[in-house]
């Protein structure tokens, strides 16, 4: 009886000593000091994390993770690498030797799975043929979490998302795939009698500025808003975001606002940097990165991520870029504002 008791008590403590599962990703940059950024694009892993780079640019990083869990790894340049964290896998980020730039990621099936399908869908020339390309995907591959991201980078993360194609694919995943958090939110959405204006709406928001000023979507009545989606360390969302000030410095601010939320992790680097840069507007920084509740809402995936807001605190134009500012917000200040004219000057009825 103690033989088998202590033979027992060794297996329990066998067990309770072996290691979690891991994944493992290494690579170099090329330049050695450089700073990367980990985190989980869904709830199955709810980290954000740094990771240094050594003197010649090497980095190694590990996971525990007992599932696949889809990460999303920044690059200095501010490039954002989609990566499917495998228990047990080992994974190396290359540089790109056939395209002469960019990243490419070997280890692990779902990683495979997901760059060559990822490649042929950024190749095609139009939604219909991306569209083509994604139900053939998922009608081979229901189970298969890439079906996760191709839908939301391809499908979702677009300025006019074909609701009912989006639903069609979900309807056609497999069981616990469709019970995905991301799924089933999309499939209240697009249900809602008020999806139209869900998608059209400015998000409600609650941020204290740099300089102590409470703010909220109300801030912001009556007047056009451009937001701003940046980062510190994304290097074209900063350069993008100097321009974009400095012609922002020329608008008739009793007309038009300018909000810019920071997707930074360091906020005392986002201070260094709207105080270096002379950044106008309101500037916010929550430390919580691309678990920014709006930029949430919005989906976003990478930046720089420009859009305007009527002063009916509609949403009217995306991805807006430094060179459209200026004619794009002329001509709807002109719109709206000659709207607003025209109805306070129209005869009341009696």
């Amino acid at each position: 009886m103690k033989k088998l008791l202590f033979f027992a008590l060794t297996l329990l403590l066998a067990a309770s000593c072996k290691e979690a599962p891991r994944y493992t990703i290494t690579g170099n940059t090329g330049k050695g000091g450089d700073t990367l950024y980990l985190f989980g694009l869904d709830s199955r892993y709810e980290k954000i994390e740094k990771i240094a780079c050594d003197k010649q640019g090497t980095f190694t990083h590990t996971v525990k993770t007992d599932t696949i869990a889809p990460l999303g790894l920044v690059m200095p340049s501010g490039e954002l690498i989609t990566l499917f964290a495998e228990p047990n896998v080992e994974a190396q980020l290359l540089s790109d030797s056939i395209k002469g730039e960019g990243w490419i990621v070997k280890g692990g099936r779902e990683q495979a799975l997901y760059d060559s399908i990822a490649g042929i869908i950024a190749k095609a020339e139009s939604n219909s043929q991306k569209q083509v390309h994604i139900e053939a995907f998922t009608r081979a591959n229901p189970m298969s979490n890439v079906n996760v991201e191709i839908i939301r980078r391809f499908m979702v993360d677009i300025p006019q998302p074909n609701n009912n194609f989006i639903l069609s694919r979900i309807r056609n995943l497999g069981g616990t795939l469709q019970d995905h958090e991301f799924f089933i939110e999309m499939q209240e959405r697009t249900d809602s009698k008020n999806s139209n204006i869900i998608y059209k709406l400015m998000p409600s928001f609650s941020y204290t500025t740099a300089n102590g000023k409470k703010i909220t979507q109300r801030t912001y009545k009556d007047k056009m808003l451009v937001v701003n989606f940046w980062a510190a360390w994304d290097s074209l969302s900063r350069t993008q975001m100097k321009e974009i000030s400095r012609l922002f410095a020329t608008c008739d601010t009793s007309r038009m606002s300018m909000l810019n939320i920071s997707l930074d992790y360091d906020t005392a680097l986002w201070r260094r940097s709207i105080a270096c840069d002379s950044i106008a507007g309101d500037n916010v920084c929550d430390g919580k990165a691309w678990y920014n509740n709006t930029a949430k809402r919005f989906n976003i995936s990478g930046l720089p991520f420009t859009l305007i807001a009527s002063p009916y605190q509609r949403i009217d134009l995306f991805g807006l870029t430094a060179d459209q500012f200026s004619h794009a917000t002329d001509s709807l200040a002109e719109k709206y504002f000659k709207e607003k004219k025209l109805k306070r000057n129209s005869p009341k009825r009696r």
